[in-house]
């Protein structure tokens, strides 16, 4: 399983011929970055949520135009999509779904903003390489998944999202191999340095990596369990 970081928390997920692409959002594309139709041959689509940092409709009817994906996302997409012409499913929490050497399973989050509970899922990957877990957007929770190999956390804040604080203390909870921080790329959150919480995190004795754009991450070479096999 080959994880490449885009902008804010959009992932690309490949093993074998099977590519699983979540939230294609709007930071992608600011400031001529790559084009809306630059995210090419997906097998699999999952929009976590209505934000448009997660959520770029045009990106979403290019996708659908070049490679028609399924796509799993939550109702009040699902049946503006459908409207657009786009068939998608509902993806609840504690949905599970199996496609190509993924199984993936919808996560709970906790996404408040303005007083408005966003309808919002993380997402859980798992494949004989290992596990991903990514969040989505959400504050800290008791509730999650307590281990995983590769762990995609926000660290934002701005009362929508974990502090850094949050972040480490969930990444702990866990106890992924390696956690990478996200969803820092939105001009409101330019005060925001990741490095902060490589450096908190580093105390917790949990590896971990700040990922650009466009870098890549072999989950196999962090699955201790397939090493040891």
């Amino acid at each position: 399983m080959i994880i490449t970081k885009y902008a804010q928390s959009t992932a690309l997920v490949k093993e074998g011929k099977t590519s699983l692409l979540i939230d294609p959002g709007k930071y992608n594309f600011d400031e001529g970055r790559v084009n809306r139709d630059f995210f090419k041959d997906i097998d699999v689509l999952f929009i976590t949520h209505k934000h448009a940092d997660h959520y770029d409709l045009e990106a979403v009817k290019s996708i659908c135009g070049d490679s028609k994906p399924k796509i799993y996302t939550v109702r009040e997409i699902s049946e503006f999509l459908r409207s657009e012409g786009i068939e998608s499913s509902v993806f609840n929490v504690g949905s599970k779904v199996q496609e190509g050497p993924f199984s993936i399973e919808s996560i709970v989050t906790e996404h408040v903003v303005k007083g408005e509970k966003i309808d919002c899922f993380g997402v859980l990957i798992t494949s004989n390489d290992g596990s991903f877990y990514h969040t989505s957007d959400t504050l800290y929770m008791t509730e999650k998944p307590r281990d995983c190999t590769v762990l995609m956390v926000p660290i934002n804040n701005r009362g929508v999202c974990m502090s850094i604080d949050d972040a480490v203390k969930f990444t702990s909870d866990i106890r992924p191999r390696i956690v990478i921080p996200v969803h820092y790329d939105s001009p409101k959150d330019a005060h925001i340095n990741p490095e902060e919480f490589l450096n908190k995190i580093k105390s917790e004795g949990v590896d971990s990596k700040i990922m650009a754009f466009g870098d890549s991450l072999d989950v196999s070479k962090y699955n201790t369990s397939k090493t040891a096999k």
